[in-house]
């Protein structure tokens, strides 16, 4: 973002303490360690962090300006003596957001929100490899979905861009309508609808609500892209105002995938049926669940009037992801690599990856604590628990206290104890794991992100 003070004190609605109004400044930061010459700071307080804290630091990197909420900040930070500005408002983080939501009203650019519970960042990367076979597109950068990151992803916008891919994240009610109050989305993507971020939301039909606060947001003119095969969000675009597109496997759907084939470790090749033609598919990535969002990503193209021939090469600009179905060998073993964040049906999908994975040797499913369930994580512990016992899996390693719960409930639905391990550690799970894999063995590493599994996964390729 290029703008001036005079722009900063409207949109923020602030106080100019320091500085002429057509001062200038090129880019936003939240970051200290990370801010350049000519960027505009905004002292976002943290539960860790409070931004007036590093002031002295920002004026010595030449930043243009300031954004405070504590004007006594200003009075030991050599700003006025560097050259920078210096704004007051009442909530640094809702200048932010204003700051985002007044440069975004400048832009023509076609904006895509997505959320939902599973998939959103693999589906953002799909549609933006799509989009940027005809478009300039802005995507989110990694994770930043939430309240601050969306504006400072909004914040990237230049006059170039045509499309922006904005990710949605949200952990109670109000959260995405506030996001796309933010963003004006013309087009809005729910990937599906199940149980995660369950301590402020107590229910399912909670969450349902919450995420269809995107859809809510599209007027008249917007498209809402619906998996038909979701019941929760098929029944979110019941009496919206936008049109609804939809795409599935099972049912009905505008976008459609056919004759589905699985290609091993390799992915999935299929065909989408679409309103301007068939598109062939080759879709690099394990896990059926990644079919619906590639369709997803698909159904965006048709949207923006992408041609049906460029789908495919835009699929294969997708950008791998971390730690979400990452495959890794090493020393003959396949490790699956899933540790980014879990919940009750993510865990169902790789579970069902993990069966359905071609490996000659054993295989483990090595599970953490499914965290931010609320009521629900005994119940759910016991649920998954009693699945897993069901699937042909050598061993099932189960690490911390809510993951004993569903390694308890295996051993309670018939599950071998030779091959159930409750670990209170990531060491113990590390020993275990060391004295039994061999190559050709094939584990899954999956646990919600405060569990850190990606944990015994480093420390046991270090050991065999």
């Amino acid at each position: 973002m290029d703008s001036d003070l005079n722009a900063l004190v409207t949109a923020v609605k602030g106080e100019r303490v320091i500085g002429e109004l057509s001062q200038t400044f090129q880019g936003v930061s939240i970051d200290s360690r990370t801010i350049r010459p000519g960027e505009l700071f905004v002292c976002i307080k943290g539960d860790r962090f409070d931004g007036h804290a590093f002031l002295n630091q920002v004026a010595a990197n030449q930043a243009a300006g300031v954004v405070v909420s504590d004007k006594e900040a200003l009075k030991s930070a050599p700003l006025k003596e560097k050259g920078a500005f210096a704004v007051a408002v009442p909530d640094t983080l809702r200048a932010l957001q204003a700051l985002a939501a007044y440069h975004r009203s400048r832009s023509s650019v076609r904006v895509v929100g997505v959320t939902g519970t599973n998939g959103k960042s693999t589906t953002k990367e799909m549609i933006a490899g799509i989009t940027s076979t005809r478009f300039n597109t802005l995507k989110t950068q990694g994770n930043l979905n939430n309240h601050i990151g969306l504006p400072l992803s909004l914040l990237k916008l230049e006059g170039s861009h045509e499309v922006a891919v904005l990710e949605m994240g949200m952990s109670a009610a109000g959260e995405i309508a506030r996001l796309a109050e933010i963003a004006r989305p013309q087009i809005g993507v729910i990937t599906n609808i199940s149980r995660a971020h369950m301590i402020d939301l107590k229910s399912l039909q909670d969450i349902q609500a919450a995420k269809g606060e995107l859809f809510r947001a599209l007027d008249e003119s917007g498209t809402a892209v619906v998996n038909a095969d979701d019941p929760l969000v098929r029944e979110l675009a019941q009496n919206i105002r936008a049109r609804v597109l939809t795409f599935g496997i099972d049912q009905p759907a505008d976008i459609r995938a056919q004759d589905i084939q699985y290609r091993g470790e390799t992915g999935f090749d299929f065909k989408v049926r679409t309103p301007g033609g068939t598109v062939p598919i080759y879709l690099p990535l394990l896990g059926r669940f990644n079919i619906y969002n590639a369709l997803a990503a698909v159904a965006v193209g048709h949207v923006l009037g992408i041609a049906p021939e460029r789908m495919n090469e835009g699929i294969q600009n997708l950008r791998m992801l971390r730690q979400r179905n990452e495959v890794v060998r090493h020393h003959g073993i396949i490790f699956l690599n899933d540790t980014y964040n879990a919940n009750p049906q993510s865990v169902r999908e790789a579970m069902r990856t993990l069966e359905q994975f071609d490996a000659s040797g054993k295989k483990f499913l090595v599970m953490g604590d499914m965290l931010e369930l609320g009521d629900e994580t005994e119940p759910a512990h016991r649920q998954i628990g009693a699945e897993a016992a069901a699937m042909p899996f050598d061993g099932f390693v189960c690490v911390g206290e809510s993951s004993r719960i569903a390694g308890e409930s295996a051993l309670a639905s018939g599950m071998d104890a030779a091959r159930v391990a409750l670990c209170n550690q990531h060491q113990e799970a590390v020993d275990y794991l060391a004295e039994r894999v061999a190559p050709g063995d094939c584990l899954l590493f999956k646990g919600s992100r405060g569990a850190r599994m990606e944990r015994v996964l480093e420390e046991l390729m270090k050991r065999v």
